[in-house]
């Protein structure tokens, strides 16, 4: 009979889960930001559930990785700019040997202004230019401040270090954050 297998599938399930560690079943928790910074809705480029974006830039492929990791578990729509849109957020590119930063975000925060994220080429082409990892985690991280998430411990393991790092995808404490700020 076919629900035969179906049953014992179920019960093995239900039986493994039981037997799991209290790590493995408990849920990941959002983690505070360091420096007495804040994570709230009002600290992002979002505005009704969307960011609408524009700017050319020599790293479309990394923006277009980084908004595809990021709205894969967000209710967030993140799109290109249009004629009937208002533009939230601009990507830009800059050098600048002597800067630390392999990219910014800059909060303008007012109502019809334009957030940027900068993107250093001395970092993404350079030092990063063999390190692809690394490279898509500039622009995850910022993107990230654009949503309104700020810098976290490095322990907790995620993107939003404010170290550079390899993660080219949210970790499950950034993914946390996000669904704490915005469901």
């Amino acid at each position: 009979m076919t629900t035969r297998p179906l049953r014992i599938l179920l019960t093995l399930a239900v039986a493994t889960a039981a037997h799991a560690s209290p790590a493995a079943v408990r849920a990941v928790q959002p983690a505070p930001c360091v420096g007495g910074a804040t994570e709230a809705r009002g600290f992002s480029v979002v505005d009704d559930h969307e960011i609408r974006w524009t700017g050319t830039s020599r790293y479309d492929a990394l923006r277009t990785h980084a908004i595809t990791e990021w709205t894969r578990f967000r209710k967030i729509n993140i799109a290109p700019d249009s004629a009937i849109t208002v533009n939230d957020l601009e990507f830009r590119d800059y050098y600048d040997k002597n800067d630390r930063a392999a990219g910014k975000y800059e909060r303008h925060g007012d109502t019809a202004q334009t957030d940027f994220i900068l993107l250093n080429r001395y970092w993404v082409d350079e030092v990063f230019k063999d390190k692809d990892d690394y490279r898509k985690n500039v622009v995850i991280h910022e993107l990230g401040h654009a949503l309104g998430l700020c810098h976290k411990a490095d322990r907790v393991n995620p993107t939003l270090h404010m170290a550079t790092n390899s993660k080219s995808a949210p970790t499950a404490v950034d993914k946390a954050d996000s669904m704490n700020s915005w469901g």
